[in-house]
């Protein structure tokens, strides 16, 4: 009876092991091919060797660029090449981004790494091409576009006041357009106002004008006195318009706008006097 169990208990366990070999092969299947889903993508930021960002963000090529490498054989193979042709970032919608490296360009037999996985996977010709002319139309489209070589800039402020006319001097922004953002800080206003051409003298309580490139949701101005022991004082603004504060001497006036895109301040002086000379 003994003989028969023991003789029971080792086909038991041959069969265990069978069936854990069995699972293990599929889970190597498995962890080989790479699973991405283009609807959970959000962008994919692309670097050509040491060239700056760009961005994918196109439905339909994120189509492509996920088909081209969930089409990739897996190799376990590690390679020892030169540093690869383009790098990619692929940011999901979950807050999970994933690292690629490309050899695609020229002789390369399309190969692609996976930041943290060991091996490589082999790209087909179809997939090597489509990937080569997504990432080259992509580089020069931005490298073509005059949008990009700039950040977004908020609107001019144009200021009439004593008989001239004038820009503004733009302080600190933060603005954002066609899905590019970007804050800046400037220097005092003190110090913004030296950069002023146009210096025009004004009676105290004269009409101010102002002119935007692009009208605002918000106006806010408040009048500065600089070298008087005097507070600075909010002005009411009606229809981009405003009154000049009381008193004599040079003026500081800060205007501070809001719109949909951003907010930014800017800054003027007028020359005072409480008469005309």
């Amino acid at each position: 009876m003994n003989k028969n169990m023991l003789i029971i208990f080792t086909i038991t366990l041959l069969f265990i092991g069978l069936i854990g070999c069995g699972n293990t092969r599929t889970e190597v299947k498995q962890s080989s091919q790479i699973e991405l889903d283009a609807q959970k993508i959000v962008s994919i930021n692309l670097i050509e060797k040491d060239q700056p960002v760009t961005t994918i963000s196109e439905a339909s090529s994120l189509e492509r660029f996920v088909q081209a490498i969930t089409t990739a054989e897996y190799d376990k193979g590690q390679l020892d090449i030169a540093p690869s042709d383009y790098r990619t970032t692929v940011n999901m919608k979950d807050g999970i981004s994933y690292e690629f490296s490309f050899w695609i360009v020229g002789n390369n037999s399309g190969l692609l790494i996976k930041s943290g996985q060991m091996g490589h996977y082999r790209l087909s010709d179809i997939s090597k091409k489509d990937l080569l002319d997504l990432f080259q139309s992509t580089v020069k489209e931005v490298k073509n576009s005059p949008a990009d070589t700039t950040n977004p800039q908020p609107p001019n402020v144009q200021v009439t006041v004593g008989g001239e006319q004038f820009d503004a001097i733009q302080g600190s922004y933060c603005w954002n357009d066609n899905g590019k953002g970007v804050c800046v800080d400037m220097a005092s206003y003190d110090q913004l106002v030296t950069k002023q051409k146009v210096h025009p003298k004004a009676i105290s309580r004269d009409q101010v004008e102002l002119k935007f490139s692009s009208a605002p949701k918000e106006i806010e101005v408040v009048a500065s006195f600089p070298g008087e022991e005097r507070p600075d004082e909010a002005l009411s603004v009606e229809n981009n318009s405003f009154q000049l504060a009381a008193g004599s001497g040079k003026h500081l006036y800060i205007i501070q706008a809001r719109w949909p895109q951003g907010s930014a301040s800017y800054v003027f002086e007028v020359e005072c006097s409480v008469s005309k000379e």
